[in-house]
């Protein structure tokens, strides 16, 4: 056994749990696991694994080498599906990670549109916290463009550009009025991201006005839902909220305020051969999002 398949079966081992979990699972036995760990050990000439009779615990060399061998395997798999597979349709696991208001908002619609014509193409979504992406174990992350990531290791794809703008239900309209400034958004009920109570809203041309905020939350689902019940105004990027313009459930106010230009980008691991189904993945959110 080469090294390669000692360092796919040191994986196998951390994933599993246990030597016999992965013996079990490679329909090998546990001294022939032991004596391949062994081996790559000593190749290795650092020890991966604390072995007892129960348990095993990563060393901090195990811990790297794994982090290392966990997406080189990846990549191998894609490479020897997509080799046998050439010219035919592609397939594999894509998995996606991401905010989760773009996770179900912006994404799972184009995911959805995606498998229809890629039906060999299995999609996994990761709802991801935005200071956790890239996220390493993802084939692509998507979010708001990273003020800094590490370019060495990660390629960067711009998708499309987009605006905070504000938004209110029919009913709370009809009930409070429609401000004739951005001025008077403070006598209004609103709706801003965050837990605090009074908070700045800022728009473009450094313009900005304190609000108060009517129903303090740091989740995008809840403010959104509370601007389709009526509880105030709310200040987002209009495609997170398209099937709730469509319905007429919110409707746009002062169109002619909106914030500064945002980017959202696609982030991926850095390789020498990038898979075709994460190629076509990008190609597809490109052209998707290109009259964004």
């Amino acid at each position: 056994m080469d090294a390669f398949n000692r360092a796919l079966l040191f994986k196998q081992v951390v994933e599993q749990g246990s030597l016999a979990a992965a013996a079990r699972a490679m329909s090998i036995s546990p001294s022939v696991v032991s004596k391949r760990l062994a081996e790559l050990e000593q190749q290795l000439g650092v020890q991966l694994l604390r072995r007892t009779t129960r348990r095993i615990a990563l060393t901090e060399a195990g811990d790297r080498f794994y982090q290392q061998i966990r997406p080189l395997s990846s990549q191998w798999q894609t490479l020897l599906d997509e080799t046998s597979n050439l010219g035919k349709t592609p397939k594999g696991k894509l998995s996606i990670a991401a905010p989760q208001p773009l996770l179900s908002r912006m994404l799972l619609p184009q995911v959805i549109q995606f498998k229809n014509r890629h039906s060999g193409i299995d999609v996994l979504l990761q709802a991801t916290a935005y200071e956790q992406l890239p996220l390493f174990n993802a084939d692509i992350s998507i979010c708001r463009k990273l003020e800094t990531f590490d370019s060495s290791t990660t390629v960067g794809v711009p998708l499309c550009d987009y605006r905070n703008r504000l938004f209110a239900s029919p009913a709370y309209l009809a009930k409070h009025g429609i401000p004739e400034a951005i001025e008077t958004l403070s006598q209004h009920q609103c709706l801003a991201y965050g837990t605090q109570q009074d908070m700045n809203w800022t728009f473009e041309h450094n313009k900005s006005v304190t609000i108060t905020n009517a129903l303090p939350s740091d989740n995008t689902e809840v403010l959104i839902n509370a601007a389709v019940l009526g509880q105030g105004i709310v200040y987002i990027p209009a495609l997170l909220i398209t099937a709730e313009l469509s319905r007429g459930e919110l409707a746009s106010i002062l169109p002619d305020h909106q914030s500064k230009i945002f980017q959202a980008w696609a982030y991926y691991q850095k390789m020498d051969y990038i898979p075709q189904k994460l190629r076509i993945f990008v190609d597809y959110l490109k052209r998707s999002y290109s009259s964004t």
